[in-house]
């Protein structure tokens, strides 16, 4: 038996249960974890029930630890025992997440949505800061239901940036938000030559080190921040990124968008139910897109086996980097409740949980 921090009922505080040691199936990997962190996701997942309403699911979706069992099919290729690997959850929304959720003592997760720590030259905890938030902005940049756009090769000097889209913009909402960061370090690999982010101001610096080339106070409010990017990008932005915005609060990814052209806001969250009116956004006479995608490996596994077989290599290179993040040691469910909670309260920052034992 295992230690797990599970959600046992919705509305309730995450509890600490004792639970089996799963087996690795055909195209898994067992894993003895040695860190995870936690997501807004996570909060929603405890309070909301966010994408099942079934009792019962171990929270966490990425993860990182040493391979103590292989399926016959994940291996011996590409990964060995004793190897320290990086993950995200086998996790479809509408299903329960169990033997591959992140906040146990052991683990299974899918071969193809792993990558291996040593090749990254990260350590465990540095690693598993990255599944969630980088397969998020992936999808929505890349995948065929966001953006579309050309994914980069695993490795691409800089000089060889795509020039399609030098003299294009990006505009990325929330570009201090974890997903945001690693938004910002997707656009600089495709090529844009302006990456523009709304953001404090005292996360200038790291953003622009990023790849931010335009940092957008948001503190100036809902018209200066419009003038501001327009004063940019004219009447040419077709390319925007909401990564914090719910609903209404979208409006100002579309109201930057060309009203000439046609544009698209990909989002993470959820789009209003009723169209804003041209009276809000602008004509937009060559219409828009406005679309939500979801960060799930399992859910769009061909695109995210690119994901996973190129980020130790960007990581490598420099061109991704771990998020900034704190410690805490061990699975305590009064500590990842609290950590929740400041997700809850708009107060979160990104925390690994060191679970060795």
């Amino acid at each position: 038996m295992q230690k797990a921090i599970v959600i046992d009922e919705v509305g309730k505080p995450a509890i600490s249960i004792n639970r089996p040691i799963p087996q690795a199936g055909p195209s898994e990997l067992l894993l003895r974890v040695t860190a995870t962190s936690l997501n807004p996701a996570d909060q929603k997942t405890r309070d909301e029930g966010l994408f099942f309403k079934q009792s019962f699911q171990v929270l966490g979706h990425e993860l990182a630890g040493e391979v103590i069992g292989i399926g016959k099919e994940a291996g011996p290729a590409k990964f060995q025992l004793g190897d320290h690997i990086f993950a995200q959850g086998n996790f479809i929304p509408g299903q329960v997440l169990t033997d591959s959720g992140a906040l146990q003592q052991y683990a299974v997760v899918n071969a193809s949505f792993a990558a291996k720590v040593q090749s990254a030259g990260l350590t465990d905890e540095e690693a598993t800061t990255i599944p969630v938030c980088a397969i998020a902005s992936f999808v929505a940049l890349f995948h065929s239901t966001g953006m579309a756009l050309p994914i980069p090769p695993a490795s691409t000097p800089a000089s060889q940036a795509t020039s399609e889209f030098l003299d294009t913009a990006i505009l990325i909402i929330g570009g201090g938000s974890n997903c945001g960061r690693f938004a910002i370090q997707f656009a600089k690999q495709v090529g844009f030559g302006r990456i523009i982010t709304t953001a404090s101001a005292r996360n200038e610096i790291e953003l622009k080190q990023l790849g931010a080339t335009h940092i957008i106070d948001r503190h100036a409010g809902y018209e200066a921040n419009i003038q501001q990017i327009r004063d940019i990008t004219g009447d040419s932005l077709v390319h925007v990124f909401d990564t914090v915005n719910n609903a209404q609060e979208q409006k100002l990814g579309l109201a930057v968008l060309s009203n000439t052209k046609k544009g698209c806001l990909i989002t993470l969250n959820r789009i209003p139910e009723v169209r804003f009116s041209a009276a809000e956004i602008g004509p937009k006479t060559a219409g828009y897109e406005h679309k939500m995608t979801f960060g799930f490996s399992a859910l769009y596994p061909e695109i995210s086996k690119l994901f996973w077989e190129r980020v130790a290599s960007w990581v490598k290179e420099g061109a991704m980097r771990p998020l900034p993040f704190s410690t805490i040691q061990g699975l305590e469910p009064t500590t990842v409740n609290k950590i929740l909670d400041r997700y809850r309260d708009g107060q979160g920052q990104k925390v690994v949980i060191n679970v060795r034992t």
